[in-house]
């Protein structure tokens, strides 16, 4: 893994308590760690514009007055999310994501029945959507899962920014890229998405779905691609399917609801919702069998 070091954040970097990094207003400092949100000494206003631009120049992304957004991920697995002003109305806004040097195993996400359900899953080869808040550990429960592939597995990833963990030597990661200055060059997760399919994978990854692709993965799924998992924004288990039916119509609104929900429900075999405690710790809330709803 490449070693970074990054101005004003470095502390909490490498500290594997911390679990989110937040700059607000351009100097005021959060720290989430594994119990709790808490905060830390401000920090000066040119300290924060260093600090873009080392994340600007070690991430390979572009922020400025006419880009004002970066997403991306750090050398260290790490992913931020920088805002500049006037989008970020008070201040410059900083927000970097630790990830675990290493998966977590699947029993730090339930009991052994629980994780014997998702195993199952897992074996039998079910096509499963991983649902929950922002932060409830979807990307990092599918790594888990990785755990249980067989080794003889083609597994292809596709994420905005790879952060799932898959140990396997058969493995492709595909990652997608923004336009370059003159608007050139992007590469997006519907394209990716089409282009894992002819890489003949046994098992395909979709980091998170809600664009475009949707429809692509879904139709992918529904013809014979077992096994794949990936993952959606939903607040509840009972709520994702709809979710999905809803990114579906919104990015093709010649379907038909009907046909939609018709089309989810051919290509997931379940869905495993994740949900965050009190204390921090992220958990299976919920494991629902759709080819028995």
């Amino acid at each position: 893994m490449t070693h970074i070091q990054l101005p004003i954040v470095q502390q909490f970097l490498v500290d594997p308590d911390v679990v989110e990094i937040m700059i607000v207003n351009g100097r005021h400092v959060w720290v989430e760690y594994k119990t709790g949100i808490v905060q830390a000494p401000n920090v000066g206003t040119d300290e924060v514009a260093h600090l873009v631009e080392v994340i600007s120049r070690v991430s390979g992304r572009r922020v400025d007055a006419l880009s004002p957004v970066l997403d991306a991920q750090l050398p260290n697995g790490s992913r931020v999310c920088v805002v500049l002003p006037p989008i970020a109305h008070h201040g410059i806004s900083i927000n970097i994501r630790n990830f675990p040097s290493r998966a977590l195993p699947l029993a730090a996400f339930g009991s052994e029945s629980v994780c014997d359900e998702v195993r199952y899953l897992v074996t039998s080869r079910a096509n499963v959507i991983v649902s929950g808040a922002t932060s409830t550990g979807k990307t990092s429960l599918i790594s888990a899962a990785t755990e249980w592939f067989s080794p003889e597995e083609r597994v292809v990833c596709v994420e905005d920014t790879a952060e799932i963990t898959c140990r396997y030597p058969h493995s492709v990661h595909l990652q997608t890229r923004p336009s370059n200055q003159d608007g050139r060059g992007e590469i997006t997760l519907q394209q990716l998405v089409s282009t894992s399919l002819r890489m003949r994978p046994d098992r395909l990854l979709v980091g998170e779905v809600r664009g475009h692709e949707v429809v692509d993965m879904l139709l992918a799924l529904s013809s014979g691609h077992t096994g794949s998992w990936t993952t959606v924004h939903s607040t509840s288990a009972s709520d994702t399917v709809n979710r999905l039916v809803s990114l579906l119509l919104r990015h093709h609104p010649q379907w038909s609801r009907l046909s939609a929900h018709d089309l989810v429900m051919a290509a997931i075999g379940a869905v495993i919702h994740l949900e965050r405690l009190p204390n921090g710790q992220r958990h299976i809330a919920a494991v629902v069998d759709l080819t028995t709803t």
